[in-house]
């Protein structure tokens, strides 16, 4: 009878000491409403997805880029290897890159850049533009990919707390056995 009482008595300490306290709780709430407060709605993906340029709205500015005419001007200036060189010196960074993604063009400033378009600098900008659009909507993509892992997390820690309830009851449970036991035994003990 001691062995099976030292038996339970052991089991009831390795459940406490594996077991997630209400402060490991606590702070898993902290770091859900964070994360919560921190990520983006559906709302900011609309307002997103309505400011940004659209595969028609590129579309229209390529077919509307160069004429023939306009090409065969364009290939009268085209940039010689020093024009070259100095477009190299001048070529983008990631940090270009990045503060190109800040600043990402609007529909309105898309019409302004088709207005202006006519020099070389325009023209290589272009591909810039095309680029940051590009990882624009690859961390848009992104987003919806973070929401389910936060969804399935979730799931997750709810099964947790119900598996912690569950497993409170069982060690609530023992614990009462053991002290009908344990009275048993005094009671045997007085005899």
């Amino acid at each position: 009878m001691d062995d099976m009482l030292k038996r339970i008595f052991d089991e009831l300490a390795l459940l406490r000491e594996h077991m997630a306290t209400k402060d490991d709780i606590a702070a898993m709430d902290k770091r859900i409403e964070h994360i919560e407060q921190t990520m983006a709605t559906k709302d900011d993906i609309v307002s997103i997805e309505q400011r940004m340029a659209t595969k028609d709205d590129i579309a229209s500015i390529e077919q509307r880029m160069a004429t023939k005419d306009d090409i065969a001007s364009i290939e009268q200036r085209m940039a010689t290897k020093d024009d070259i060189v100095s477009i190299e010196q001048r070529m983008a960074t990631k940090d270009d890159i990045v503060s190109i993604e800040q600043r990402m063009a609007t529909k309105d400033d898309i019409v302004s850049i088709e207005q202006r378009m006519a020099t070389k600098d325009d023209v290589a900008d272009i591909p810039l533009i095309k680029q940051a659009v590009l990882e624009t909507l690859e961390a848009v993509n992104e987003i919806s990919t973070i929401k389910q892992n936060l969804a399935e997390m979730s799931q997750k820690l709810d099964d947790v707390i119900a598996t912690q309830a569950r497993h409170e009851l069982a060690i609530q449970s023992l614990a009462v056995r053991s002290l009908v036991h344990e009275n048993e035994i005094r009671a045997l003990k007085a005899r």
